[in-house]
């Protein structure tokens, strides 16, 4: 009975945030709107309740990765300054991909955590996007606007 509660509060959850989502994005309560909101949230939490069960959502955060997240405002200014100077200088960035040393880990839901809080912080700044991550050779692939200005470590 525990177990079916806390199905239909998670379900209850991710229908209430996505139609809500819906809302927002739309930016109006037409009826119409709503009755498609609807659908579309019924539709997204079937696809949640999929993914939750196939075990894809098993991760775990890493308490130290997300410690490590504060210094993103910082690296955010200067990836973006680097970019506005190669542009003001009339220089356009030649991108290219870029392998750092990063430990992957495993198949464990910790090490799926971290690789997951990488990707997000290390995609947020304006010069990298994380790609994806080698486990067996400890190694993140990214993509560089400008590969001579890029972090040498992931997050």
């Amino acid at each position: 009975m525990r177990k079916l509660v806390g199905r239909a509060a998670y379900v209850l959850f991710v229908l209430a945030t996505l139609f809500g989502f819906w809302l927002l994005l739309v930016g109006t309560n037409a009826g119409l709107e709503e009755l498609c909101g609807a659908v579309a949230a019924a539709i997204g939490a079937v696809a949640a309740i999929a993914v939750r069960r196939s075990g894809l959502l098993d991760a775990q955060p890493d308490p130290r990765m997300l410690a490590r997240t504060a210094k993103l405002p910082l690296q955010i200014l200067v990836e973006f300054w680097w970019i506005t100077v190669a542009l003001l200088r009339g220089r356009r960035p030649h991108g290219g991909y870029v392998g750092t040393p990063f430990e992957a880990g495993g198949d464990d839901a910790e090490s799926r955590g971290r690789r997951a809080i990488a990707g997000i912080a290390d995609t947020i700044s304006p010069n990298v996007m994380f790609l994806d991550a080698d486990c067996e050779r400890d190694l993140a692939l990214r993509h560089a606007l400008d590969p001579d200005h890029v972090s040498d470590s992931v997050l």
